[in-house]
């Protein structure tokens, strides 16, 4: 592949990753960051000025600034609470906590390290665009210190592992559940923008070697460990996020024939999970169906966008019963400007325009070909 290529198709995915980060699925009108994904070389909107500023100022939180290590008591294992899990209102002792979904346990939530996480991966991903956009080498220097932080320093560093993600209190003997896998998607966001520090002041040579270490260990967990297993079996979002954050990872170490059986993985997925009307089943049954619908597609066109670098043309596959990408895209967009006509259960209103990253992100795959 062309090295210029190569940068743009890392950039694109960056920018989409940042678009996941800053947006929440939930773009508002007036901070549409969009155009970074259709128009990369433009400079960035007035969303990303004050992303940049909140990036470089932020202090720095790992795993182990969480109030209670994990069951082995060791701070640096990532640990985080189920959070549409709540006391259970006529057992003694409130246990074993039950599922309400949709309806998110802020408390159990704020006990773990999952906010910790994204903050990290939303504020390297801005401060790696702000290298490659426009040569900052103050937020490149900054995100080497984020990344030391996360996977170098002995006193801060986090296990590569998600053994103890999505506790769910009571059950399990307190240990984690393979749906924790689900809060390390971020990773994918985080290889790319180690991509992109590429010739920055970020990290000396030593460090990016460590750093890789680190990686190679944390997909080796990815592709053997009881929950990861389970996750990738997942039929729903959760299986589509798994294969988003392997294959970046794969395609990170260049581990590139692991990284084509995950993404020819995906056909059968599509299957699973789109029905020819462009429905997804799966994700219909939840409280916030339209949220969870856009949620599961955004996973579905990044796996397609890292499936196309590799020559695999996912954008465009139909499954026997004639499913596709396309379709189930083309299933949401009478609903982009006008949410409130989603005829479905949704707790958590989305704003106008929640669909103009994906619809740009398809602009792109279009304009491919493999």
């Amino acid at each position: 592949m062309h090295p210029t290529n190569a940068a743009s198709r890392i950039l694109r995915l960056a920018c989409i990753g940042i678009v996941t980060s800053l947006c929440a699925a939930a773009v508002r009108a007036s901070e549409s960051v969009a155009p970074w994904i259709v128009a990369m070389d433009v400079p960035a909107g007035a969303a990303f000025a004050p992303a940049v500023a909140r990036a470089l100022h932020a202090p720095i939180r790992t795993v182990v600034d969480k109030p209670s290590p994990s069951p082995t008591g060791d701070p640096h294992d990532y640990v985080s609470y189920a959070r549409y899990f709540w006391p259970n209102p006529v057992r003694p002792g409130s246990l074993p906590f039950v599922r309400r979904d949709g309806h998110v346990n802020r408390e159990q939530v704020d006990k773990g390290d999952r906010g910790r996480l994204g903050r990290f991966v939303e504020t390297v991903s801005v401060l790696s665009m702000a290298w490659h956009r426009d040569h900052r080498a103050d937020c490149a220097r900054r995100a080497g210190e984020w990344i030391r932080a996360w996977f170098l320093a002995p006193a801060t560093r986090m296990n590569p592992n998600m053994d103890y993600a999505q506790v769910r209190i009571g059950h399990n003997h307190n240990q984690g559940n393979h749906t924790g896998v689900l809060d390390s998607r971020g990773f994918a966001d985080v290889v790319d923008a180690l991509r992109l520090l590429d010739g920055s002041p970020a990290l000396a040579a030593g460090e990016r070697v460590a750093v890789r270490s680190w990686f190679e260990h944390y997909d080796d967990w990815l592709m053997r460990a009881e929950p990861a297993r389970l996750e990738r079996e997942a039929r729903n979002n959760h299986g589509s996020w798994y294969l988003v954050q392997a294959i970046a990872i794969a395609r990170y170490l260049g581990r590139d024939n692991e990284a084509r059986a995950l993404c020819r993985e995906d056909e059968a997925r599509i299957a699973w999970q789109i029905r020819p009307d462009g429905s997804q089943p799966l994700e219909l049954v939840r409280q916030d169906a339209l949220g969870y619908s856009v949620f599961n597609l955004e996973a579905q066109l990044r796996v397609a966008s890292l499936a196309e670098g590799l020559g695999i043309d996912l954008w465009r596959y139909k499954s026997p019963s004639g499913a596709s990408l396309r379709g189930a895209l083309d299933a949401l967009r009478p609903y982009n400007e006008r949410p409130s006509r989603w005829p479905g259960r949704e707790l958590a209103a989305l704003h106008p325009g929640f669909l103009d990253p994906l619809l740009a992100q398809a602009k792109a795959l279009d304009a491919t070909g493999t």
